[in-house]
């Protein structure tokens, strides 16, 4: 038996993908993501910069 046809070194996988719904999804996180770091930096600004809050 040959080995080599039935094992392929790539594999290809085809996904259909909804690009605005993609993008959307990036924006929320994105979003998400830029109120994290207004919160530590609204933190940080009232004197507590020395601490890390976890």
């Amino acid at each position: 038996m040959n080995y080599k046809q039935q094992k392929s070194d790539k594999a290809y996988i085809w996904v259909n993908i909804d690009f605005d719904k993609v993008k959307h999804r990036i924006d929320a996180v994105t979003c998400q993501i830029e109120r994290v770091i207004q919160k530590h930096q609204l933190s940080n600004q009232t004197g507590k910069s020395g601490e890390r809050n976890n």
